[in-house]
């Protein structure tokens, strides 16, 4: 545990991890419902797609992988399953399945029967999509639904009229433009439903005006994520382009009038509070694509604060950064990819200025926040293919769970030791950690 790891193998490491976490989640995992495809041509069989997916599960597989062609092989048992299906989660999956396939098609993911395995996000994600917008819609909006049996077992779908939330709308938004885009460039046989389409024609400049006249009022946090979600839009395809520019523009000029000379960010314009650390480093990642896409100087000047600030954070004895004074800290999935691709997307773009020692960040956050602290599963079962799974070592290993990224770690700083608080697999921080990643 006492290697260095280079900027560019850690990237590769993280975006085969986030690779390994979807494939075998949104994909493999049988944790939802299911739609079942025949296809005699290939050595693959007993083949389905999720279409929609649970929120949360326990990831460990109903028995051992035996034929790696088997998709039914790599099913997770029925165990602590939240069984609720969540706009923000099917649109994560559909996002990460399809950030996969376009590395695959263009080389930069190597994976054995890549063609196949791309042809299979595809078409799992254009299903996912059109089952979002088939089921979770209720004027215009999206909403988490729960699966209903009646007395004769039929099943339904029921809307949760409270579940409202305005940032999985933006996500379904990214998602549905990402899958177009990738059905256009690949010319694959799969067709979108026409509320898939409205999200795009309808529902997304709608969404752009709704988040410039609300970036007054909305919290740093949020405008960070709507902003990335339009960023990821605007980088990949040619959806609304101008519109798009436009919109994050005006959101990323609103956050830097809220990054402090400190490196402190407010959480709104009008309240003293200040961001947390989780948000400090989604905004700095935010900013450094913003200049890459935009070029405008305070862009480059806000992330050299940010990040200047957040190396206070990091701790040469522990080699990570510190969230606060507490002796037991604890770390969501969700907290380390924040820092991990803030870190990749600052020294990407942005660090032309800094004279920080990055890559000993990347490599020590890697090092000891993944492979250290054991929130990645580490297994070697090949998954599609022949060849097993291949590496660095990690604290957690299993031959009885898929190689998924888990909800929550625990350091001690005391001992400098970490430990697994939270096996579960939450879908939704999960996914957007591989998002992040890839």
């Amino acid at each position: 545990m006492d290697s260095f790891y280079d900027n560019e193998a850690v990237m590769k490491y993280l975006e085969h991890m986030a690779y390994l976490n979807t494939i075998s989640y949104c994909l493999l995992s049988g944790c939802g419902i299911k739609k079942y495809n025949k296809d005699e041509k290939s050595k693959f069989i007993n083949i389905f797609i999720n279409v929609g997916l649970y929120r949360k599960a326990l990831p460990q597989y109903m028995g051992k992988p035996e034929n790696p062609y088997d998709f039914s092989t790599y099913q997770w048992k029925d165990k602590k399953v939240k069984k609720a299906i969540s706009p923000m989660v099917q649109a994560l999956s559909i996002i990460s399945m399809n950030l996969c396939a376009r590395k695959i098609l263009d080389g930069s993911l190597a994976i054995r029967n890549g063609d196949y395995i791309a042809y299979f996000f595809s078409d799992a994600g254009a299903e996912q999509l059109n089952f979002m917008y088939d089921n979770l819609l209720r004027e215009n909006l999206l909403y988490v639904s729960k699966p209903k049996t009646d007395a004769l077992g039929k099943g339904s779908l029921e809307i949760d009229e409270d579940s409202l939330e305005i940032l999985p709308q933006y996500f379904a938004a990214e998602a549905a433009a990402l899958t177009q885009d990738l059905l256009y460039k690949t010319r694959y046989d799969k067709k979108l439903g026409q509320r898939s389409k409205d999200a795009l024609t309808i529902l997304l400049p709608d969404l752009c005006h709704i988040a410039a006249k609300d970036s007054l009022y909305s919290s740093s946090r949020t405008l960070c994520q709507i902003c990335d979600s339009l960023m990821n839009i605007y980088e990949y395809t040619d959806v609304n382009k101008a519109l798009i520019h436009k919109t994050i523009n005006i959101l990323g000029q609103e956050l830097c009038e809220r990054v402090s000379s400190r490196g402190d960010i407010l959480r709104k314009p009008d309240d003293s509070k200040i961001s947390s650390f989780f948000t400090m480093f989604i905004a700095l990642s935010c900013l450094s694509r913003l200049f890459h896409l935009c070029g405008f100087d305070n862009y480059l000047s806000c992330s050299i604060v940010l990040f200047k600030a957040l190396c206070s954070r990091m701790s040469p004895e522990d080699g990570i950064f510190i969230k606060n004074e507490e002796n037991k800290i604890e770390y969501s999935i969700k907290d380390i990819a924040a820092i991990l691709s803030a870190l990749k997307n600052f020294k990407k773009y942005a660090a032309g200025a800094a004279t920080y020692d990055l890559d000993k960040m990347i490599s020590d956050s890697f090092k000891n926040m993944i492979l250290k602290s054991g929130i990645f599963v580490n297994q070697s079962y090949p998954i599609l293919e022949d060849e097993k799974i291949s590496l660095p070592k990690s604290t957690s290993t299993s031959r009885k769970s898929p190689p998924v990224f888990l909800e929550r770690i625990e350091y001690k700083k005391s001992s400098n030791k970490f430990k697994l608080i939270d096996e579960t697999f939450n879908a939704g921080h999960s996914l957007w950690a591989c998002r992040q990643l890839l």
